[in-house]
């Protein structure tokens, strides 16, 4: 079944309240990284700002920023911000209402049918172990095949669970390869267990979990060798690494970003152990992805939804951005909606079945 993509309507400005509503209130930043006061902080929501008489719409609006306004007349336009990229003369909006009442809008039903009957857009909420995901994912399986064919953006994250299953890794090495995956978010350890079972054919140092005890020393070796080799890409080409989806996304081209954690001992080159340095990595990514697919990496997911738009503007055309968490706990996915990513499908499973589910489909 092909993908039908829903389409974005604007409110109706001639509306009285629309029309009447003053400009937006601009504050100029005295100083690098500090908001005026009552700063407007955005949703994942479309929101629109009133600038010289006009309604502009914040694309990529996302949580944890600011809208930052260029009101030269005729060129009115809005950029949304993150509180530490504030520069000294940036004229951030204020207010803290979304009605139109201080020149700031906030729009929830652009992409609701236009017939009263028809169900408003929004992901479904309220999942359970009690919930049957076959619709979602026949759903993303149109989703996924619509990004390739139309030249989308679908950015994964992946803990470790999928890195640990022979099946699982083969799977989004397979999804990789087919061109259904344009970036790769997870870290060191993920990665390094990948390679590890690319290079030993151990996982955690064993060839099999009744045998013997569980040890990190092959995982150190595979970071050294990459350290001796000088990158992870150098030491893919060297021919050590014979299969995976970090050898399938240096081979494909792929990005993959490799988050530090307060937890890591040892990293691989590419890892990034600057939080502010990671984010934006990681937002350079999500500011043009168009599918978000999150697999078994909590803390990862709640990072990666809480900086990604619930729609985004391509070619000019605004569309929603499809986001996916995945996890075999309830509490996993329900953490993501916690904290404001309200859009994202959940679907309660374990990270190799979802991927072997999704390989199935996309690649037999």
């Amino acid at each position: 079944m092909k993908l039908e993509m829903p389409k974005y309507h604007h409110p109706d400005f001639e509306q009285d309240f629309l029309k009447q509503a003053p400009n937006a209130k601009l504050e100029e930043v005295q100083r690098d990284g500090i908001s005026p006061r009552h700063y407007h902080a955005l949703s994942i929501y479309p929101e629109y700002f009133k600038i010289n008489g006009k309604w502009v719409l914040a694309e990529q609006s996302r949580m944890d920023t600011v809208c930052v306004a260029r009101d030269t007349p005729g060129e009115e336009r809005v950029e949304i911000v993150e509180f530490r990229n504030l520069k000294k003369g940036d004229k951030v909006v204020i207010g803290r209402t979304e009605d139109a009442s201080e020149g700031i809008y906030v729009w929830t039903n652009g992409f609701n049918e236009e017939s009263s009957e028809s169900d408003t857009f929004a992901f479904r909420a309220g999942r359970s172990r009690e919930t049957a995901f076959s619709v979602d994912y026949d759903t993303l399986y149109d989703v996924l095949r619509h990004e390739k064919e139309n030249n989308g953006y679908v950015t994964m994250i992946v803990g470790t669970a999928v890195a640990l299953d022979r099946d699982s890794r083969m799977a989004l090495e397979h999804l990789i390869r087919a061109g259904y995956v344009q970036a790769i978010f997870c870290g060191t350890e993920t990665a390094a267990f990948d390679l590890e079972r690319g290079i030993y054919g151990t996982t955690w140092g064993q060839t099999s979990f009744k045998k013997e005890q569980n040890t990190t020393r092959m995982m150190y070796s595979v970071i050294n060798k990459a350290r001796r080799y000088g990158s992870t890409k150098a030491l893919v080409e060297s021919g050590e690494v014979k299969d995976g989806f970090i050898k399938a996304c240096v081979e494909m081209d792929v990005p993959f970003v490799l988050s530090g954690t307060i937890r890591d001992r040892y990293g691989l080159p590419e890892t990034i152990n600057n939080v502010y340095t990671a984010q934006n990595t990681m937002r350079s990514h999500a500011k043009k992805t168009s599918t978000m697919i999150m697999v078994g990496a909590i803390l990862f997911t709640i990072a990666t939804g809480n900086m990604t738009p619930s729609y985004n503007t391509f070619d000019g055309v605004v569309r929603p951005v499809y986001l996916y968490t995945i996890d075999i706990q309830e509490f996993a996915v329900n953490k993501l909606a916690d904290r404001g990513t309200l859009t994202a499908v959940s679907i309660v499973t374990n990270a190799q079945d979802f991927l072997r589910n999704v390989d199935r489909a996309l690649n037999s």
